[in-house]
């Protein structure tokens, strides 16, 4: 009795385990069946399993760029992927592990940005090798934006400002120039090739930039301070005071010994590191961190009070550009313009800054709040307000006297709460409970309306929309035509239920769908028509570059072919003086002959 009774509360607790097992993740989400997924012309291109740890940890961030897809999860981790395959490229562990808010990535053709707590981490987009990290001083508040020349982050209040955010741009270390080095044997005839300045040996720049462990620096050469020259000090003609004590501050230093004329070459001992021969004012490990500075200079906080004493040498950094502290709240992240970075604010206003100097350029106060994250198609803007009405606005115009550039202004209804989705010909609004509305994206025409239960747009190709609805069915529209031309309405052509993905994922970069779940699980889905077997581009990319300089583009130069000299220029044969012309001689002109005067005949005398 004992033994079955040890047996039924040893299944139970299996059970127990097994249910806490499974119930360890939020929801059962499994890849959907091949044949309800065909009903809807749709196809699994990969699945993929992301690894939660618990029940608090879970997808937070799902962005698609290019050919890649990045996620993160709410313990910090970043995971890049292939979007074409789903093969995993590299996952890099952000902090400690603990859980922290995630906010989106910012990428250009080389590096991906991603902030963590107070961190700015920049990675090579295809190989995950730390390009730097960076302290930001205070949590971001946004999302990054990124270009070709720097990063641009949405900060929070730092102690001593009065600014409620600040918007910070960041310069992009500077590449290592290599040296070309020439195929072939030199032509000792030929005279040397000029040096690059800028070029250096890359394995030396790479040493300064990263130092490894148990590496040292070679030890440069001696360094001195220049030897102090005495200086007559003015006499104070304010006053005719004698007293030969003057004030503190009109000493040169306040480090013994104390003179009045600085007459003492020798530094003083207390600056000196060491007091054994040779002496050295900067030694091997001094050469990234500055003399103890004064009481006066020491910040109030002990963290960065103890960040002047870490002798560790430094990884490369970027350089702070500019900084520009808003009197309102930053709503979303900043969207940039081949020349401007934009910045939506909670007092309704849109304020454009030049990238190069912070300069003012635009300010365009609005008539309601802006209710999303514009949508971005080329030079174009489109802005949600909360009042119903979708602006598209030119990005590339406008000044500080007459406003913004705006195209139409279209009243779609409803709470409008979701970043617009743009494609080739239309741009589609949504909102929580108000439906989707299709608008022309030229004239800003409505052609149709989605029931309001259909809110939420999760990508697209040339012909349908798949869309979510609040209960979580998967619904195909089609994207350009309404089912109810007279009403301008359109009904879903047909529906899944997929309730179980409940993960949000929105693909502007391509025609794939991407269906995601807390547990982990993602689904891409594609088009079973053949001209979408390779990824296709739905939504015009933004244009955030400004265009290449042009210049005098020369014609490469073959290997191994001896380059001619030119041909030295011929100098100019001296004029030729024309010759005298000869003389013609004259010719002697004949006499005219006189005429003969004519006889007449006598013979032919008539009468004859």
């Amino acid at each position: 009795m004992w033994h079955r009774t040890a047996a039924v509360l040893a299944l139970v607790a299996g059970t127990l385990t097994a249910t806490a097992q499974v119930n360890n993740v939020y929801s059962r989400a499994i890849p959907p069946d091949k044949a309800a997924i065909e009903r809807l012309n749709l196809k699994i291109e990969w699945t993929a399993y992301i690894p939660v740890e618990g029940r608090r940890d879970t997808l937070t961030q799902i962005q698609t760029f290019d050919d890649q897809i990045f996620v993160q999860t709410r313990t910090g981790l970043l995971i890049a992927g292939d979007a074409l395959t789903g093969r995993l490229q590299w996952v890099v562990q952000l902090g400690n592990g603990g859980y922290a808010n995630s906010y989106p990535v910012a990428v250009n053709s080389e590096y991906v940005y991603v902030a963590h707590v107070t961190k700015l981490h920049a990675f090579h987009r295809y190989t995950g090798v730390v390009e730097f990290i960076t302290d930001l001083g205070s949590p971001p508040t946004t999302g990054l934006a990124a270009d070709e020349t720097g990063v641009y982050c949405v900060l929070g209040l730092r102690s001593g400002s009065s600014s409620a955010h600040r918007l910070t741009a960041f310069d992009l270390p500077r590449p290592i120039a290599v040296p070309d080095v020439p195929k072939g044997r030199p032509d000792p005839n030929q005279p040397p090739a000029k040096k690059d300045p800028k070029a250096v040996n890359p394995v030396d720049n790479l040493l300064t930039r990263y130092a490894p462990e148990h590496m040292y620096r070679s030890r440069p050469a001696d360094v001195f301070d220049s030897r102090a020259r005495a200086k007559a000090q003015e006499i104070p003609v304010g006053g005719l005071t004698s007293g030969g004590s003057p004030s503190l501050s009109a000493l040169p230093r306040v480090t013994p010994p104390y003179t009045l004329t600085n007459e003492v070459d020798s530094s003083s001992i207390a600056v000196l590191p060491s007091l054994r021969q040779p002496y050295h004012l900067r030694n091997d490990y001094q050469m990234d961190i500055q003399r103890t500075p004064s009481l006066g200079t020491i910040p109030p906080s002990v963290a960065a009070a103890l960040l002047l004493t870490d002798l560790r040498p430094r990884s490369v950094q970027p350089h702070i550009r500019w900084e520009y502290g808003m009197t309102s709240r930053i709503l979303y992240p900043a969207f940039l313009s081949p020349t401007r970075v934009w910045a939506v604010t909670e007092a309704k206003v849109v304020t454009a800054l030049n990238k190069i100097d912070k300069k003012v350029e635009l300010i365009e106060q609005l008539q309601d709040q802006i209710s999303a994250p514009p949508g971005r198609a080329g030079l174009t803007v489109y802005v949600p307000l909360n009042s119903g009405f979708l602006i598209s606005i030119d990005g590339s115009s406008g000044n500080l006297a007459g406003g913004a550039n705006i195209n139409w202004r279209t009243a779609v209804g409803g709470l409008n709460n979701h970043q617009p989705y743009v494609t080739d010909t239309h741009v589609y609004a949504s909102g929580d409970n108000s439906g989707i509305v299709c608008v022309e994206r030229k004239e800003g025409g409505i052609v149709w309306r989605s029931e309001e239960q259909a809110d939420r747009i999760i990508g697209a190709t040339h012909e349908f929309l798949y869309v979510r609805d609040r209960q979580g069915r998967f619904l195909v529209y089609d994207a350009t035509r309404a089912t109810d031309p007279v009403n301008r309405r359109s009904t879903p052509l047909s529906g899944l239920d997929m309730s179980e993905f409940n993960v949000h994922v929105v693909n502007m970069a391509s025609d794939r769908i991407y269906l995601a779940a807390d547990n982990g699980l993602i689904v891409c889905l594609r088009d079973m028509s053949p001209k979408y077997a390779r990824p296709v581009r739905i939504s015009p990319e933004a244009t955030i570059n400004p265009p290449p300089r042009e210049g005098v583009v020369t014609p490469p130069v073959k290997d191994a072919e001896p380059i001619k000299e030119p041909e030295p220029k011929k100098e100019p044969e001296p004029k030729k003086e024309p010759e005298p012309k000869k003389p013609e001689p004259k010719v002697k002109e004949m006499p005219k002959k006189e005429p003969e005067p004519k006889v007449k005949d006598a013979s032919k005398k008539k009468g004859f």
